[in-house]
């Protein structure tokens, strides 16, 4: 991950991404809401934080999930590469029965 080159396009954000290249640099496996990533790294903006991420994702950096959360119980039933791959009906294994996706019941991660 390349300090210089986010602060270089995201100037007052400096701090932040400093923040956030430390935090995503541990060498762990995590995973992140931008929520949860903006609680870390308390930035000015969080439009310039997301879009620090987005550079971040497009340079394989960290990688974007759309999270299915099992309606019953919130925890994570199925991840997607992309919007577009999330079928309309998910077989929630934490409850053993299908469930229609719902807008309500997605959730975008960031994983390191």
């Amino acid at each position: 991950m390349n300090l210089e080159s986010l602060t270089a396009r995201y100037p007052s954000e400096r701090q932040a991404i400093a923040r956030l290249i430390a935090l995503l640099s541990q060498g762990e496996h995590k995973e992140y809401t931008l929520n949860r990533l903006i609680d870390l790294v308390r930035p000015k903006s969080t439009e310039e934080l997301a879009a620090a991420l987005g550079d971040l994702v497009r340079s394989g950096d960290i990688k974007l999930v759309i999270r299915v959360v099992s309606p019953s119980t919130r925890g994570g039933i199925a991840d997607f590469a992309s919007l577009a791959d999330v079928p309309d009906v998910v077989h929630d294994w934490r409850s053993d029965r299908d469930v229609e996706v719902t807008p309500d019941d997605l959730r975008v991660v960031y994983v390191t």
